[in-house]
């Protein structure tokens, strides 16, 4: 009886900390009109952030794309425009034109979508719920909110809008 009980309980251990889907499976509109397919990122970290062009955290955009540019070969940087906190009133065209012109990005952008509410798109759903990605439950706060996932596809750091991928804390979650 012992040995089934502890048998039970590694099972519900290992299940509690496996996702219950994989990132991979995910695709996602893209603003250009192609798909992005995180199945190709696999073995490299992802820094999925939703962003607003009108929000006061627009500076960011900058940041992002120096860091995806610093860590070009392990790191995939998605930006994910969304009106969720009013502050994209943009269209996906508008968006890239912006992003392109305003501050030279050429990270991937998604289509303009919910990141909160019954609309969320999936990619959301899956970082925002335990029961998708097998680690933890979040909401999304705020524009430029971001999440950080390993190489394995697993989320290692959640950041608030006002942290700054220059900081120690995302610094260190990135060298992990």
């Amino acid at each position: 009886m012992k040995k089934i009980f502890i048998a039970l309980s590694v099972i519900f251990l290992l299940s509690w900390a496996l996702p219950v889907e994989s990132i991979y499976i995910y695709q996602q509109p893209a603003a250009d009109g192609s798909t992005i397919v995180f199945n190709d990122f696999q073995q490299k970290k992802i820094l999925l952030v939703n962003i607003a062009t009108d929000s006061d955290k627009a500076a960011q955009l900058a940041e992002l794309q120096q860091l995806q540019q610093q860590h070009a070969d392990s790191l995939i940087v998605i930006g994910f425009p969304t009106n969720s906190f009013g502050n994209e009133s943009r269209t996906d065209s508008a968006i890239r034109s912006f992003c392109s012109t305003q501050y030279n990005v050429t990270f991937r952008l998604a289509a303009k979508g919910d990141v909160l509410g019954a609309q969320q798109i999936p990619v959301y759903t899956w970082l925002t719920r335990r029961d998708k990605n097998g680690h933890v439950n979040s909401q999304v706060q705020g524009d430029f909110q971001k999440y950080l996932l390993d190489r394995n596809g697993d989320i290692i750091g959640a950041f608030s809008g006002a942290t700054s991928v220059n900081s120690t804390a995302f610094q260190q979650a990135l060298t992990y």
